[in-house]
């Protein structure tokens, strides 16, 4: 694991950021919070200047526990079930002794004691001062759903796209998917890749409906990457193929899409998929 923190002069810089929980706007304001972190595909935390070499493996609680403040909301959460799940094995005393230990070592890492906020046992990762992709993202992405209602209006469309390509930056890869699995994170990585690929359909047929293929094609090609058995995204891809006469193209995804679904499933592809192969085959091939 990669953690390169860097730190700035944090006790002043913070003194711009009044102490809150996590924002719950669905755009980013025009800010620098001294903290990033990425937990979209690779585990990163970034602090201004100075970095610091410190090493996943000497620090694997500390970041365990953040890890899972972030995955359950990162607002509010009661160190009892934090204790309870990072020391499942200890007594309730051990466990919190244990979890206040960490705390302790987590914030000095941070090097600011106001990112993390404890208030009658409950924990909070102080939004003003952090800045988390996976939050970040599913702000981008539920104002991204407002918008598809609006998506006749050319403004709308307009925004709807720069949202779009922001949320596949944003999407590196799962949340956490480079770390030991554990339940407390699974909820918010299904979450988060159930969200991206439902967007990627809505937005792709709306540029279905404009005759845009390209842009559609290009969605339902990255939806693939992130779901490679994605038997809807493989059907659409062949609409958008088949309706533009690239018979070819359309044939060569069906063919992929079996051969996913054969390998990774054990199943065959659906009727509705089998009827597109079909259309496909009593069409004249273009020239």
């Amino acid at each position: 694991m990669d953690i390169n923190l860097e730190s700035r002069n944090l006790r002043r810089r913070h003194q711009q950021y009044p102490v809150s929980g996590w924002s719950r706007e669905p755009v980013e304001h025009n800010v620098d919070p001294p903290v990033r972190i990425r937990t979209l595909g690779r585990f990163t935390i970034g602090v201004r200047t100075h970095p610091l070499a410190q090493t996943f493996e000497h620090h694997q609680k500390p970041f365990e526990l953040l890890q899972m403040l972030i995955a359950l909301g990162g607002r509010g959460v009661h160190s009892e079930t934090l204790a309870a799940s990072l020391w499942p094995d200890a007594d309730g005393d051990k466990a919190q002794n244990a979890y206040d230990v960490t705390l302790h070592r987590l914030r000095r890492l941070f090097e600011l004691k106001e990112v993390l906020l404890l208030h009658d046992h409950r924990l909070t990762l102080n939004s003003r001062l952090v800045w988390v992709d996976a939050w970040a993202f599913e702000r981008t992405i539920n104002h991204s759903e407002r918008l598809l209602a609006r998506s006749d209006d050319l403004t709308a469309l307009g925004q709807l796209s720069r949202y779009s390509e922001r949320l596949l930056n944003f999407y590196q890869g799962a949340f956490l998917e480079r770390e030991a699995v554990r339940p407390w994170m699974l909820s918010l990585r299904e979450r988060l890749r159930s969200k991206l690929l439902r967007h990627i359909l809505d937005v792709g047929l709306v540029r279905e409906k404009r005759n845009e293929w390209a842009q559609a094609i290009r969605l339902y090609q990255k939806g693939l990457e992130i779901e490679p058995v994605g038997e809807t995204l493989y059907q659409r891809l062949i609409l958008c193929y088949r309706d533009t006469g690239k018979l070819a193209e359309a044939l060569s995804i069906f063919h992929q899409c079996r051969k996913q679904l054969t390998e990774q499933l054990q199943i065959q592809p659906s009727a509705r998929t089998f009827a597109l192969y079909q259309s496909l085959r009593v069409r004249p091939t273009a020239s």
